[in-house]
């Protein structure tokens, strides 16, 4: 299954032979991960390996998104999935340098959407960021999602406490 999105953007399956490659990296790279917890603790090749071959979960999809000459570049998935409560949490990691303001982020979030919405008959998708993460929060807005709460200072990020931002959008709000 491979989705296009534009410009020689597309999104795949995260598989292990992405492994190989820099997405490893990503996880020690504290710009990468400033607003999200994979920074904090450090990956062996073990974990991710372990991670990635258990995939075929039913609680999460994962996508690789990738461009034609730069390969893989960041991640897209629904991760926590809850077929009762037809719901899950969305996060996003784009990894590579040079491929932000690019709309590939958007793009890659709304064919996610769809794909949760359309074809895993989800009801309802989520997500939380920090209230200093402006890009996530665009991202958020752009995927039609509204802003539901705040939990305040609910995060230590760079020596301080700052509010945690949840969103969600429901099926019939998103296009």
């Amino acid at each position: 299954m491979i989705y296009t999105l534009h410009d020689d953007y597309y999104v795949r399956p995260l598989c292990v032979s992405d492994l190989t490659g820099p997405y490893p990296s990503w996880f020690e790279d504290q710009a990468v991960c400033r607003y999200n917890s994979h920074g904090k603790f450090f990956k062996t090749e073990g974990w991710f390996r372990t991670y990635v071959e258990n995939l075929d979960a039913e609680d999460r999809v994962v996508w690789a998104i990738c461009h034609a000459t730069a390969g893989h570049i960041g991640n897209v998935s629904l991760q926590g999935l809850s077929f009762i409560n037809r719901s899950a949490e969305f996060a996003i990691i784009l990894g590579a340098p040079g491929h932000s303001g690019k709309g590939v982020a958007t793009a890659a979030s709304r064919q996610l959407l769809r794909h949760g919405f359309d074809k895993l008959n989800l009801h309802r998708v989520y997500c939380g960021t920090a209230a200093t993460n402006s890009g996530m929060i665009r991202l958020a807005s752009a995927m039609g999602m509204t802003e539901e709460g705040r939990r305040r200072q609910a995060l230590f990020l760079d020596g301080a406490w700052v509010d945690m931002l949840e969103f969600g959008v429901l099926r019939e709000e998103f296009k």
